[in-house]
């Protein structure tokens, strides 16, 4: 809550370049500074410290810019996120109009919070608002908790020895209880995808947990998945010349086929072994891509093998949650080697 001003901040980010429209909801429900029917997630002298050291502050007219300028300065990446000002340089910042707008759409947004605190509906109410508006954008509670660490710096900056140790540790466990009360509505860091791989750090880690308890038999699991494959659609067994043409029962055994196997079982084991490394990930889907477009191999194969090992892994026992991350890590992998048209 106490950086419910944010919200305009992300929300600015879907403004087109070079706007300057700026919108503060100011319609909240009025407590009194000394209401101490509810507890709230503060004591009744935290609220009155952070009120007052706030109201201080507050009259200087570039506090609300250095807040947010420090932020991005510190945190260069959040700039990019406000598209109204993402590519300006830093050194500009300042005396961008846009920048300046955003600035004070926040100072307004912590008026309000900070003139609420004694609320613990209230307050309730703007974490879980706050939290699910900023989920889609792929905010993590860090992000929260750097802001509020900004704002403790110019604050301390700003009132000097006015800021005394018990306003600062009061402002600690403000922020504290705020990003806590956000975060529950945010994803967490293992959560967000990769820009390039579009994978989690979670799926990745649960497939490759899951993939350890098999791998010692993997190549028996591959041959089985190619047998249902071969049956499913024999016609997919033609792209291989040097078995194509033979029965699919007598696979097993047959040399070629086992070579072919063990290619396989061993690519895939490769691939997931080293999925945390981005660089060698994108590098071993480019190259599946590229060595089987020179042969003519369509998409259809590739989801069926998908489903295929899916549904053999679901009978060795990998549990739902981990079958969810591997589906993910599957439809990537099947968008990068045979994009559709």
């Amino acid at each position: 809550a106490l950086f419910f001003g944010v919200v305009a901040f992300v929300n600015a980010c879907s403004q087109a370049p070079g706007t300057t429209t700026t919108t503060v909801t100011t319609t909240v429900t009025t407590v009194s500074a000394d209401d101490g029917s509810e507890a709230g997630i503060l004591s009744a002298h935290e609220r009155s410290l952070i009120r007052k050291t706030w109201e201080q502050a507050r009259k200087d007219g570039d506090v609300a810019p250095q807040i947010l300028f420090r932020f991005v300065k510190a945190h260069p990446e959040y700039q990019k996120m406000s598209k109204s000002f993402a590519d300006v340089p830093q050194a500009e910042l300042l005396g961008n109009g846009n920048f300046l707008a955003q600035a004070y759409t926040i100072l307004a947004g912590l008026n309000v919070v900070i003139q609420s605190l004694s609320s613990q509906e209230l307050m309730a109410n703007q974490l879980n608002a706050l939290g699910g508006a900023h989920k889609p954008r792929g905010a993590t509670p860090v992000m929260f908790e750097q802001f509020g660490g900004i704002l403790e710096e110019v604050l301390a900056e700003e009132l000097g020895s006015g800021f005394t140790a018990e306003a600062r540790q009061a402002w600690k466990n403000g922020i504290a209880a705020l990003v806590a009360g956000i975060a529950k509505n945010l994803k967490k860091a293992e959560d967000l995808a990769d820009p390039q791989t579009k994978l989690t750090p979670h799926q990745i880690q649960d497939v490759q947990r899951s993939w350890e308890n098999v791998r010692n038999g993997r190549n028996a699991l591959i041959s089985s998945i190619f047998v249902k494959l071969f049956k499913e659609t024999p016609r997919i067994q033609k792209h291989f010349a040097k078995f194509g043409s033979a029965a699919v029962d007598s696979l097993p055994g047959n040399a070629e086929y086992e070579k072919q196997v063990a290619l396989v079982a061993d690519r895939l084991d490769t691939i997931i072994s080293a999925m945390d490394d981005k660089l060698q990930l994108l590098g071993n889907i480019n190259y599946m891509r590229y060595t089987h477009i020179e042969r003519g191999i369509p998409r259809a194969p590739w989801e069926d093998f998908s489903r295929l090992l899916l549904d053999v892994l679901g009978s060795k026992g990998v549990s739902t949650d981990d079958l969810d991350s591997w589906k993910g890590v599957l439809a990537v992998f099947v968008n990068g080697v045979s994009p559709r048209n």
